[in-house]
């Protein structure tokens, strides 16, 4: 999986991109599963972001992670992604070991419809979203938006043998009122 990072905003937004990026590591680190890697796209040395992982994360530099400057589109093969947006019309149904899963890391407030599905189709890249509509009543899109790590923990889940319903029923808030 790919944690595409936003590496401007205000100091809460980057503190909240870091501190989900550690619990996506620290469940990575929890499961069984060998093929299953976390990179970081969009963070260069001298972005705010990597400056914040350097000073608030212990061990950062030593983590078995991969961390490059650029963005996604540079590092794997159009064909290879699958950029999970919740804008996307498609659900994903399937987890395959041969694509790389990008969750994009916008951390902020405001959150602006298609930014993600727009990038992508210009780029050529497949989206798909989590299937929650497929499990649950949703009453607004930000039902569907959900955190870096949660989107990182389904995916695990799902990818270790359990089905998409029972992973998202652990995951999904309570306090947001997912209806089966």
């Amino acid at each position: 999986a790919v944690v595409s990072t936003q590496s401007t905003g205000s100091e809460k937004e980057l503190n909240k991109t870091r501190s989900q990026v550690q619990r996506c590591y620290s469940l990575l680190k929890r499961t069984e599963l060998k093929n299953f890697h976390l990179h970081l796209s969009n963070l260069p040395e001298t972005s705010a972001l990597y400056k914040s992982f350097l000073d608030k994360t212990a061990g950062f530099e030593g983590m078995y992670l991969t961390r490059f400057a650029g963005s996604i589109f540079e590092q794997f093969p159009a064909e290879d992604l699958v950029y999970l947006t919740p804008d996307s019309p498609h659900p994903l149904t399937e987890i395959s070991l041969t694509s790389v899963y990008v969750i994009g890391g916008f951390v902020d407030d405001n959150i602006k419809r298609n930014t993600s599905l727009d990038r992508c189709l210009v780029e050529g890249v497949r989206t798909a979203r989590l299937p929650i509509q497929e499990h649950y009543e949703i009453g607004n899109h930000k039902q569907c938006v959900l955190t870096i790590n949660q989107v990182f923990e389904v995916l695990l889940m799902v990818h270790n043998g359990m089905e998409w319903a029972e992973a998202l029923d652990g995951i999904l808030p309570k306090r947001k009122a997912y209806l089966p």
